[in-house]
Order: C-alpha cells, then structure tokens, then sequence
C-alpha cells in the first residue's frame, strides 16, 4: 500500500477538490478515465489575453494504467503560446476508488486579439494507447475592449438638398463594448458627390470614450448640385487604443453611415442673354435670366435678385424679378435693367445672383448663383459708308501707281 501512494505522488498532483476549485466540477466522460472541468481563468475569457483552463482527470481503473496521453483540440480564436502544446503525457497512471485523488491537468492558452463575444467549443481527447475518447467543453469570450455602433445622425439644415454647402453633420458614436477607449479619432470617409467644406472638416478628435457612454462628432460638408434624392452611403473611421490593452496598440473599426438627400426644387440658371448684345461703356443694358426647376419638386413664388457690388460699375434701375411657380422641368425668366457707368472697364464681369422659393412645405430655399457680363471697347470713327469709300480711294491710287 505504501508504494502504491508513493507512485502516485511522484506522477501525480494529488490536491482536494475544494482546493482546487473555486467552482463546481461539472461535466465527465468515459467509464475508464473521467475528464471533469474545473475552471476558466479568467471567466469570461477576454481577446488578446491569456485563459488558464483546467481539467480534474480521476482514473477509475485498479492498478496502474500506461502511457495516459491527452490532447486538446483548440482551434481560433485560441492560441497555444508561451511553451504550452496540445499534447501531455502523463505516463504510467496508478488508478484510485477514492473520489478525493484526482490528477490536475492544465492549459495556458492565447485568446486572438480580434476574438468576439460569445461561447467556443474546444475538444480534450485521452488515450491509453486503445483509441481516443473524446469530450467537447465550452469556452466562453467576452472581451473587455471598446466596441463602437452609429447612433444618431442629427443634419443642419434638418433638410438636406443638392447645391449646398457647410452642411454640419453631427453623429452619435456609441461605446457599447466592455472598455474604455482612449485617443479616439473618427474620419469621415465620402460618397461621390460630397467633399469636405473646407481641410480636416471631415475628421474629428473625441478623445476617451468610457464604455456605455457616447460622443459626438461634428463634421462640415459641401453637397453637388448634381447629386439626386435618396440615401448615400458614407464610412466612419474609428481609430482608438483600448485602455486594458498592455501593448498599446491601436486599432480600427469601420462603421456605415448614410446621409440622406431629400426630394426638392433644385433651381439653375439655364441661359443670359443681353440686349444690346455688345455692351460697352455709357449704355443702358437688359439682361434676360432664364431659371430652370430641375429638381423633384415643383417651386413656388420663385423670384430672382442681384447683389450689387460696390467694386462693379453698374447701376441698377431694376435688380430684382418675380418669376412665378416652376413645376419640375420648367423654366420661367427674369428681367434685370442696369446701366454701365462710362468709365468701366472693359473686361467680364461675374455678378452674384440669388434665387429663392418655397418648397411644398413652405420652407424658403435659396440658391446662390453667378451671371457673367463682359464689357467691351466702344468703336468710335467714320460710319461704315465712308470706311468703304477711303478703302475705295486707297485702292484706286494703289492701282494708277502701278500702271504708271
């Protein structure tokens, strides 16, 4: 008998139960050996750290069983490191009746960094050199890092539309995971037809973001007039550091957020003419506007005004027009009156124009615009009747010089 217990302690760990566990031993398999799980540590498991996971071996055999080998089968997200392998061997086992004698077998395993909650299946298999007899535990994963979801998206103008420009859009960025994040930087990553209002307004610093809580970022956009009505996908880049992340290393998560354009009157500048058609310095000038409602969305009371610049030489006797209601498709015109100071000179000029109108729910629109007017040099001389007689005159001379 004495032998028997000094065999066992110099192959075996022999601990008590109570000892060992910190929790109830659940979960046994096979009639020769019994493979009973002890613990996870930690528990829940957390990505990017290590699990300490152990197993209470109880072999129910009288005498002595040979070669107790043991394999475990861990595949993603776990990772055998730090000098652990699947394989152990136990050797030359001595059996026991008594439910206090157990052996301790124990793993060390790597979670993967990019691990996700939930519950994953590993496989410890024994063998004694007839075959493997194999049993499946579950590990489960919760990783104690930031986890990032879009949460409102709040717009001024609340309407967004073609054709406009310094469009603030603020977004709600939610931590929902289990760690704060640290040196949080979101970008804002643009569909065709969008671009930034002006440099790095579309990227934002929000700095730590406690789990459960949430920021906003603010963003500065322009719209294209071309850009129709209906939902464009844009990207948040999220670049942070987890707090419980002992290397440092940053990370980054890509979420979608879709900027919605609304149906409305989208109003152009179609065609200008002048009359006269040459206009220079010291006359009187009618500039005939055609708008065009090339949007969803039929306009209401639409009119037409020009800013007068100080720095232009022009007099307005009429700077503004109504034109009407443009259903969408139409076009309606606006009649501007203006005279050219005689001094002005001769060059093209841009003058800026603003449309406005009233959409379907009575809200005022307004759309910018720029007409071109160019200023030429006066033609003064003789009337075209006596250009032809001098020109007469010169080749008739011209002609007598050479037959003389």
């Amino acid at each position: 008998m004495n032998s028997k217990f000094l065999l066992t302690g110099m192959m075996i760990l022999i601990l008590s139960a109570a000892a060992v566990s910190g929790a109830p031993i659940t979960g046994g398999t096979g009639s020769r050996i019994q493979m009973n799980f002890m613990h996870q540590d930690p528990d829940p498991a957390d990505a990017g750290k290590y699990i300490d996971i152990r197993w209470q071996i109880v072999n129910t055999i009288g005498g002595a069983t040979e070669n107790l080998r043991f394999h475990l089968d861990a595949g993603y997200p776990f990772l055998f490191e730090a000098g652990d392998t699947p394989d152990k061997n136990l050797g030359t086992s001595v059996g026991t009746s008594e439910k206090e004698v157990y052996y301790v077998l124990h793993y060390k395993l790597k979670v993967a960094d990019n691990a996700l909650k939930g519950t994953y299946n590993i496989t410890l298999g024994y063998s004694t050199g007839e075959g493997w007899t194999n049993k499946v535990f579950p590990i489960y994963i919760d990783p104690k890092r930031s986890d990032f979801v879009v949460g409102a998206l709040v717009t001024s103008p609340e309407k967004l539309i073609a054709d406009t420009d310094e469009v603030k859009l603020s977004v709600n960025i939610d931590n929902i995971g289990k760690g704060n994040a640290q040196n949080v930087k979101v970008k804002l990553l643009l569909p065709s037809g969008f671009k930034p209002t002006y440099s790095y307004s579309d990227e934002d610093s929000i700095g730590i973001l406690e789990k459960g809580k949430s920021k906003t970022s603010n963003f500065y956009v322009d719209i294209a007039d071309d850009v129709t009505e209906g939902e464009y996908g844009a990207k948040l880049n999220i670049t942070y550091r987890d707090e419980n992340d002992e290397e440092n290393q940053y990370r980054t998560k890509t979420l979608d957020l879709n900027i919605p354009i609304k149906p409305a009157p989208h109003l152009v500048i179609e065609s200008v003419t002048y009359s006269p058609e040459k206009i220079v310095p010291g006359t009187n000038t009618d500039i005939l506007i055609k708008v065009k409602n090339t949007g969803t969305q039929k306009a209401e009371s639409v009119s037409l005004r020009v800013f007068k610049d100080s720095a232009q030489p022009f007099k307005f006797s009429e700077k503004s027009d109504f034109i009407g209601k443009l259903e969408p498709g139409d076009t309606g015109e606006a009649v501007i009156r203006l005279t050219v100071e005689s001094s002005a000179v001769a060059k093209k000029y841009l003058m800026d124009v603003e449309i406005r109108a009233i959409d379907q729910k009575e809200n005022v629109m307004i759309f910018r615009r720029t007409v071109p007017l160019t200023v030429s040099y006066e033609t003064k001389g003789l009337p075209t009747a006596g250009i032809m007689g001098i020109l007469v005159v010169i080749g008739a001379a011209a002609y007598f010089r050479r037959k003389s």
